[in-house]
């Protein structure tokens, strides 16, 4: 008996699907990649329910005649490549002949396609990668393929979809790769009737700004170097523009976009020592080589390429990036046309060398530490250092060891970073930001849920977050209403701020966002993790910060509120705030 039997074209294309189509957004980037293949200058994008229910792809290329429309959806057939060696000469973005067949096997297509010349085009519909329908239709030129009811046969890849607005977010990641390069073309892309991209023809720059926000042109260097190896033109950030997430660096080849952890490492080293650790920097790069010399045909979504000089190509990228920034952050310092050996020599000085002063307080007893601090100008609750631990919570042994010693002093600050609270059987040592930190995020996640109004602006903050993440800040719009932000999103995709919490300048509020957002993967949807997330990313921007220096009341205050609260030991990062200090140890330590 025959165990081993062939697939019928129907699975086999199931299948294929798994490799090709793992969410709507990889639909959108087979037919996007399909539409400039057929040289098309104008593409519209359509989205409803996040690609579950419609994706539909309009642009105005050369089109199909009737014959060629009902062929593009068997399997494997393609008109970009004839032999093998063409694997090796690819000037297209789509070649395999399998993306149409793989989504028209778990979906119900549309298909309307005209050429140039000719009067009626060809209307082809498939349900499940069977074709039910080829007729002549009356139609635009170019092709429009409509892509209804993703994964209907296959309800458990529909399951593992995630939220709407992550899906979304996806999608909004491939329509802006296609959209970076090809700025010779026209896009225009919906999302549930509302248009969230409208794009005119433009150069790169623009359409970057266009894309990320007007801010951006002004803190983007463009990069550029000509070898006959590699062609590097883009653009990178400048020291300014740095994000904690690597989710704003675009490499293209050739056209392709693709991910390269290597060469983003030669353009991360040449920021090395002038940006904050663990940030990174954003850019879009494109590599012009040639195709001889690459491999796109390793992966079935084509995002990795092998690279013949890889080596030399990194080498390129790194000194083209470092010159890019020393020569146009620096221009306005250096004269290049120096030579080196001068234009980065110290100025000729004759003045001589005045070591430093020391200043010291004469009058300081080191075997007498205590002092008398004078608190007449503090609140009525904090005027007596001897009862600022009364009334405290019990059951907690810190604050009953202190509160029954009468003979407890005052705290006070050292090194601008640990706050001492001493008495006479042993002192406590406090990390002064750790406490900060934990006194606020109690404070935000308390507000949360008593809907604390923000600090109303009178004029809006404009900015334009993250393109790629849009949708899920609209979604949690609601949520971060709860702690004082209002916003509100505009039709050229940028959010108008109009209320915020209290202290926070423009930039943390910026950055508050961000970081909120940028936090989140498409596994943190619970509620009680956004709440710590976001409160989180507030207190961070306001608590005290090492090397602060405190008041004496601030210090006395600080430490009230930290004992005030049931888990004052440990921070929100998970981080000891405060350790104990015995004699018996202090004695060991001089004995």
């Amino acid at each position: 008996m025959a165990i081993i039997k062939l697939l019928s074209d129907v699975i086999a294309n199931q299948i294929a699907a798994g490799e090709v189509v793992n969410r709507p957004a990889s639909v959108v980037k087979e037919l996007m990649e399909n539409a400039i293949d057929a040289g098309a200058t104008d593409i519209t994008l359509i989205i409803k329910d996040a690609g579950k229910t419609l994706i539909q792809v309009i642009d105005n290329g050369c089109g199909m005649d009737k014959d060629d429309a009902q062929m593009s959806f068997t399997a494997h057939a393609t008109s970009k490549i004839q032999t093998a060696d063409d694997l090796y000469n690819l000037n297209t973005m789509g070649f395999r002949g399998e993306a149409l067949a793989s989504i028209a096997a778990i979906s119900f297509i549309e298909m309307k396609t005209k050429l140039n010349k000719s009067e009626l085009g060809t209307i082809v519909n498939v349900e499940g990668g069977q074709i039910k329908k080829v007729e002549p239709v009356s139609c635009e030129k170019g092709t429009s393929i409509s892509v209804k009811n993703l994964f209907f046969n296959t309800p458990a890849r529909r399951n593992f979809l995630k939220a709407d607005s992550i899906e979304n977010d996806h999608i909004t990641n491939e329509f802006i790769r296609i959209a970076l390069f090809y700025n010779d073309v026209s896009f225009t892309y919906y999302n549930n009737g509302k248009i969230v991209f409208k794009l005119d023809k433009t150069n790169m720059r623009k359409r970057l700004s266009i894309i990320f926000g007007r801010n951006y042109d002004s803190k983007i260097l463009p990069l550029d170097e000509d070898t006959d190896l590699v062609k590097i033109h883009g653009f990178i950030s400048k020291i300014e523009l740095v994000r904690k997430k690597k989710d704003e660096q675009y490499f293209f080849v050739n056209g392709r976009f693709m991910r390269n952890n290597y060469f983003a490492n030669a353009v991360e080293r040449a920021y090395i020592g002038l940006i904050p650790d663990h940030t990174h920097p954003f850019f879009v790069i494109n590599l012009f080589v040639n195709p001889k010399n690459i491999d796109v045909n390793i992966h079935p979504t084509k995002t990795e390429i092998k690279f013949l000089d890889d080596k030399f190509i990194y080498s390129i990228l790194l000194a083209a990036t470092k010159r890019s920034l020393g020569q146009f952050t620096l221009e306005s310092e250096i004269d290049w046309n120096l030579p080196t050996t001068m234009a980065f020599s110290a100025s000729p000085t004759t003045a001589p060398l005045v070591p430093p002063s020391i200043n010291y307080n004469p009058n300081y007893n080191p075997f007498n530490p205590n002092k008398s601090f004078d608190h007449s100008t503090s609140n009525d609750f904090l005027s007596s250092p001897k009862i600022l631990f009364n009334n405290l919570h019990e059951n907690t042994n810190t604050t009953n060891d202190i509160s029954k010693n009468s003979h407890t002093n005052s705290p006070y600050q050292v090194a601008q970073k640990y706050i001492i609270v001493p008495n006479n059987e042993y002192c406590i040592v406090v990390h002064q930001q750790r406490a900060s930190l934990r006194i606020l995020y109690d404070e935000f996640i308390s507000s949360a849920h008593s809907n604390v109004k923000g600090q109303q602006f009178l004029f809006p903050l404009n900015h334009f977050f993250n393109p790629a993440h849009s949708f899920r800040l609209l979604e949690l719009s609601d949520e971060l209403k709860n702690y004082g932000f209002e916003l509100e999103y505009l039709e050229d995709g940028s959010f108008n701020i109009t209320a915020a919490p209290n202290n926070l300048s423009s930039e943390q509020i910026i950055d508050a966002i961000d970081e909120f957002i940028d936090s989140l993967d498409e596994n943190n949807n619970s509620k009680s993790e956004r709440e710590h997330k976001i409160a989180l990313s507030l207190a961070k921007r306001l608590c005290i910060k090492d090397g602060d220096i405190l008041t004496e009341n601030e210090v006395v205050s600080l430490i009230s509120q930290l004992f005030s609260k049931n888990n004052y030991e440990i921070s929100p990062l998970n981080e000891r705030i405060l350790t104990r200090l015995s004699t018996d140890y202090l004695d060991s330590l001089l004995s």
